[in-house]
């Protein structure tokens, strides 16, 4: 019994060091930490728009409103609670991105801007609010852009993310986690330089089609 007993302590004591804190412990192992993420926007910041100074507020979806950016990015990569999404297209992404970021095309995919007939993209948003192309746009939107995890979203500038994040808000998105963390032509720091892979050898030649769905 006496036996049992030491093992049964000792199991406790492995298991207390398991904590991050564990003053019980004489010695406790590293326990990596993982960054808490911050609000998407941060609304105590202001930018300047022609000429204004602007507010930032919950539905500003702009780079200048977003708390991780391309300065502090680098803290919060490979997470697996986080999908990490590129809306360029293939041939800009191929040239240079940052590693671990998907790449889903945001303008030959998701949105026509122009109100192209028989438009290939998900949705035609030349009026403003996004009309669906196609039954099955909104299932197909979920499958590209997941809704059961936070999404970082980038491009070249942000813009295109700003405009997928108006989509994400009107299709029910729960946007308290998606951000806008910016786009490749700031992604300078020297933490972000050592994850991203340049290779402007390659060119890519891509077409698109959503091949079976029902055209609205």
């Amino acid at each position: 019994m006496k036996k049992l007993l030491t093992v049964l302590v000792a199991a406790l004591l492995l298991v207390g060091c398991s904590a991050q804190e564990c003053p019980e412990c004489e010695v406790c192992p590293d326990v990596p930490t993982v960054a808490e993420l911050p609000a998407p926007r941060d609304t105590t910041k202001t930018y300047t728009k022609n000429d204004a100074t602007v507010q930032c507020t919950e539905t500003d979806y702009s780079t200048a409103c977003s708390s991780i950016n391309p300065e502090n990015l680098h803290e919060y990569l490979n997470r697996e609670d986080v999908a990490y999404i590129d809306l360029r297209d293939f041939g800009d992404y191929a040239k240079k991105h940052v590693r671990n970021f998907e790449v889903i095309p945001y303008f030959a995919l998701i949105a026509d801007t122009k109100g192209v007939e028989n438009a290939v993209q998900l949705y035609t948003t030349a009026s403003g609010a996004p009309v669906a192309n196609y039954a099955e746009s909104d299932d197909m939107l979920e499958v590209l852009i997941p809704t059961d995890k936070t999404v970082f979203l980038m491009c070249q500038s942000g813009g295109r993310v700003a405009m997928l994040m108006n989509i994400l808000a009107a299709k029910g998105y729960d946007m308290s986690k998606i951000y806008n963390v910016g786009g490749m032509g700031q992604m300078t720091s020297n933490e972000l330089k050592a994850l991203t892979t340049n290779s402007e050898e390659i060119v890519v030649t891509a077409s698109y089609d959503f091949s079976g769905l029902t055209r609205n």
